[in-house]
């Protein structure tokens, strides 16, 4: 298109929606950041004297690559890098890497080439092998490998100035392909107020760091680094996922109202968040916090976080080239245990596929890995992989309140395997001299329909449930959300996932232990007072929402949450029962409370 045609069409009004990935609202001028990852590489042949050469430049990009690093690092421990420079830590992992360091080198040597050449050989290689699982969570990892091939390679053709320079006046939006979250992290907060990007999603990196910082973000819309101009406004709706470029006058003042009570519900929020989370009729639900990576742990006790309810461990796995050591994985629950101290902190054993191992594992393809060998069954089926995260957790919790959860639990003797296996980590630790901690209380996601249904028999094998809505439905309903034909009868209203979470809690409350949700129910205002009502002793959710959802709950009464209950178990399908949840919220919840629920709820 020409440029002049191109501009034409900027002149009018343009939305773009995605996946809210990071909530708030951010108003600003486009400032479209370039994208090192495009640029083109040169491509020579050279010569055998001319190997040691090559080779040597490469290794001093990668010093190089690292003194920027720490720059970086110094920087954000200056500012408000916070317990984020970990994330610093994974990319000098990578520039030690062998898969990236030694096998480029040997590409300079083996196929006589200039190291730039040699290096995207290697990404490329590398990346692939991250698409080749069909995920997108780990296809988000390859992110990481972008940052680090871009930094050696800005390394190497000496472009050493910063990737954001030269920000106008007044409030920016980012607009670009891609982003890292060292990137994120170095922005001027009090100039960047939004960041829109046609890469990644709500689990990658970046995301993440997003949120935590607060910051409205809207990933995933496909081509807006040409769809926008430099310098025209940009509306970013980081809670309903828009974003409007060259709105009109009256669009613009809607959204400036929007982004002024946000603001103040906001503050309104954060009033309550050193109250306990107590019905007004005096029932206690605890409100945990849904963690993924190490960098997401100071935003916890900011949003009034009682503890872990969900730490997921797949991204140690995940993140690397290789399979964790026992050693790394105990370093990484121990940070985790001792920062949340004496707060609970609930880990979950590994929950990946045997398609998400590396390529060349004998176990790695599967025709549907969703319904395939996974979570539990892949612990079991591996069980020195298992063994190591076993042990690294009983030696992490001597320093703190650990609970272990197992993953996609269908059978019983799916538990008392893994409690064999425990008893011989334990022997093991006993017989090496190691200490650990001995009573680690045991507990099972409920995420299998077979699982609800042997729910009694379970809660006599371990101490606590944990319900994972979001696999729930999905199993349940037989619906991928990931397919676009079928997400939107994706429900949690399911008469069907009704009757289950009460079965699983009535099984709980005749065994005598505890049971929490840590699906996106417990965190989602239509869906949290079923919980209550049903009797969930801990509601598990990102940070973000529990500000909202201890506002809700302390505005509404247990009796009320619970006759609601009864009312919607009496009905058969699931647009019923939702039409009637909205209808007795409005009754239920004070007009202040109504407004920070309008702001969520679509």
């Amino acid at each position: 298109m020409a440029r002049k045609s191109l501009t034409a069409y900027h002149m009018k009004t343009r939305k773009f929606t995605s996946h809210a990935t990071s909530p708030g609202i951010g108003i600003g001028q486009v400032y479209r950041h370039r994208f090192a990852g495009k640029t083109p590489v040169t491509r020579t042949w050279i010569r055998d004297a001319e190997v040691e050469s090559e080779t040597k430049r490469f290794t001093e990009a990668i010093y190089q690559s690292k003194e920027n690093l720490s720059r970086l690092q110094a920087k954000m421990c200056r500012f408000e890098g916070h317990d984020q420079i970990n994330i610093i830590e994974s990319y000098r992992m990578l520039l030690q890497d062998d898969m990236l360091v030694g096998t480029t080198i040997e590409h300079i040597k083996n196929y006589k080439i200039n190291a730039e050449w040699a290096l995207d050989k290697t990404l490329s290689h590398l990346r692939l092998s991250f698409l080749n699982v069909h995920e997108d969570y780990i296809k988000e990892r390859s992110q990481d490998i972008n940052y680090v091939g871009r930094s050696i390679m800005d390394s190497l053709l000496g472009n050493t100035e910063s990737l954001i320079r030269d920000l106008p006046e007044g409030d920016v939006v980012i607009v670009t392909h891609d982003f890292s979250p060292a990137e994120i992290v170095s922005l001027p907060r009090d100039r960047v107020v939004g960041l829109v990007m046609e890469m990644g999603g709500e689990t990658s990196h970046t995301a993440i760091i997003a949120r935590s910082l607060e910051m409205p973000a809207m990933f995933g819309v496909k081509e807006i680094t040409t769809a926008v101009e430099d310098g025209e406004t940009i509306i970013l709706d980081g809670i309903k996922g828009v974003a409007i470029a060259k709105p009109g006058k009256k669009e613009l003042e809607h959204y400036r109202q929007i982004h002024q009570r946000y603001a103040d519900l906001e503050k309104l929020l954060m009033k309550d968040i050193s109250l306990p989370a107590v019905t007004k009729d005096g029932h206690r639900v605890q409100l945990d916090a849904n963690v993924e990576i190490l960098e997401e742990l100071p935003s916890l006790e900011p949003h009034g976080a009682e503890g872990i309810g969900l730490y997921r461990t797949e991204y140690l796995f995940l993140d690397r080239i290789d399979e964790p050591s026992e050693e790394e994985q105990f370093h990484n629950y121990v940070t985790v245990l001792e920062k949340m101290a004496p707060m609970p902190v609930t880990i979950r054993t590994i929950d990946i596929g045997a398609d998400k191992l590396t390529a060349s594992h004998p176990l790695a393809q599967q025709t549907n890995p969703a319904l395939g060998l996974r979570g539990i069954r892949l612990c079991l089926k591996e069980p020195a992989i298992f063994k190591r995260q076993l042990k690294a957790l009983l030696r992490a919790g001597v320093f703190g309140n650990l609970k272990i959860l197992l993953p996609m639990i269908a059978t019983i003797d799916e538990v008392q395997a893994t409690k064999d296996l425990l008893t011989k980590v334990k022997e093991e630790l006993k017989r090496d001299g190691i200490e650990f901690k001995e009573d680690v209380p045991l507990g099972v996601m409920i995420e299998v329909p077979a699982a609800v249904h042997i729910a009694d028999a379970l809660a006599k094998e371990v101490d606590f449930f944990s319900i994972g809505t979001n696999d729930l439905v999905q199993y349940s309903l037989a619906i991928d959300r990931a397919n676009e034909l079928v997400s939107d009868l994706y429900t949690p209203f399911h008469p069907a996932i009704l009757k289950m979470l009460e079965m699983s809690v009535q099984a709980a409350r005749n065994a005598g232990i505890s049971i929490s949700c840590c699906g996106e129910m417990a965190g989602d205002p239509l869906t949290l007072i079923l919980l209550v009502g049903m009797g969930f002793d801990s509601l598990s959710m990102n940070a973000v929402s529990l500000p909202r959802v201890k506002k809700i709950l302390r505005s509404i009464t247990r009796t009320q949450a619970q006759d609601l209950v009864k009312r919607v178990l009496k009905l058969s399908t699931n647009k019923e029962v939702e039409k009637l949840v909205r209808r007795e919220i409005g009754k239920i919840l004070p007009e202040q409370v109504r407004q920070i629920e309008s702001f969520f709820v679509q």
